[in-house]
């Protein structure tokens, strides 16, 4: 009897490891998950096989993409998957593609389907992608080159938007949108949505100071265009100070920060010796934060939480606040930038 019983037990801890029959060896991992809405639903699934290099006695990773159509997201899924004998390996994908066509309409609805499906991880990142089904997957002609540059946008720092956000109510957020040139990725813009449609596209500087108000950035690369001036923030900081006012209440938000390789037409500023330009910079900064606070508390969307800040202070004023409109007022949300060169 005990023998018995012994041999049950390894038998479950061995179907429980997945050691009766088919290893992690006879899967195909998928590393990235591409889907688009043509005249039907387009899905691809960028794969790594592992590869023998004869020369070195190496083990290195190929990339190959599996192709699916259907009527919905998930015969589209389905049929990519069948076109491969062995069974996929979802555990490491990290990230899922969203189309431009689908980008316009339906993303959110695609997003939360995978989200409830096991194909589907909760923190895969989720990007648009401004290419084609045939355009990815000429991707994997050059390996995990393109992969590897998104990781190296993620390391530099750029807005992520998770597929856990997409929940059963969830029909408002950002995604971030990536270009894709000579097989590599760059960030190009953030697309914001509301009722599950694109609402405001923003782009440059109005892109980096969102992930500011996002709470996404400890070091922002910024671009003004009317000043002709680039330069580097670190150690970002904002700071909120709710209080009441003859509209009911208002939010001051404080944004400092330290400027570094600032480049301008005129060369070089020096720190401390160009007050004009600093105050120059402040006043562009905070023009690009009113917009964006336009863009969303002042349309109802509030993506940045702002309203939270409020209701700290003072709760049921400020959801009387958002049921009569006053919220969404300009001067609800005022900004002071007090950035310096060092």
């Amino acid at each position: 009897m005990k023998r018995w019983l012994v041999l049950g037990l390894l038998l479950g801890a061995a179907l429980l490891t997945g050691c009766s029959g088919s290893g992690l060896s006879d899967r195909v991992p998928v590393k990235a998950i591409y889907v688009e809405k043509e005249t039907r639903f387009e899905a691809r699934l960028l794969v790594l096989d592992a590869a023998p290099n004869a020369d070195t006695g190496q083990v290195s990773e190929q990339a190959r993409c599996l192709s699916g159509s259907g009527d919905t997201v998930y015969e589209a899924m389905l049929n990519a998957e069948q076109s491969e004998s062995r069974r996929l390996f979802y555990g490491q994908s990290e990230l899922l593609f969203i189309g431009p066509g689908l980008m316009e309409e339906g993303a959110f609805d695609a997003c939360r389907y995978l989200a409830s499906n096991t194909s589907g991880r909760p923190n895969m990142a989720v990007y648009g992608l401004d290419t084609d089904p045939a355009g990815f997957e000429q991707l994997q002609e050059k390996g995990t080159d393109f992969l590897c540059s998104v990781q190296q946008l993620e390391k530099r720092g750029i807005f992520k938007t998770y597929l856990y956000q997409f929940g059963a109510d969830s029909d408002c957020g950002l995604i971030p949108g990536l270009s894709v040139k000579e097989g590599s990725a760059s960030f190009e813009k953030l697309t914001l949505y509301k009722d599950g449609t694109p609402d405001a596209v923003w782009k440059g500087a109005k892109a980096q100071l969102a992930r500011l108000l996002a709470g996404q950035a400890d070091a922002l690369e910024l671009t003004l265009e009317p000043l002709s001036v680039s330069f580097q923030l670190r150690s970002p900081k904002l700071r909120f100070q709710p209080s009441y006012s003859e509209q009911g209440m208002e939010l001051a938000v404080n944004f400092s920060g330290a400027i570094h390789r600032l480049v301008s037409p005129e060369g070089a500023a020096l720190p401390g010796k160009d007050k004009g330009l600093e105050q120059a910079i402040d006043k562009e900064v905070r023009v690009l934060l009113e917009e964006l606070v336009a863009d969303t508390l002042g349309r109802g969307n509030d993506v940045f939480l702002l309203s939270s800040r409020l209701a700290n202070l003072d709760e049921g004023l400020c959801r009387a606040m958002g049921s009569d409109g006053r919220l969404a007022r300009p001067g609800t949300v005022k900004f002071h930038c007090l950035l310096r060169m060092v």
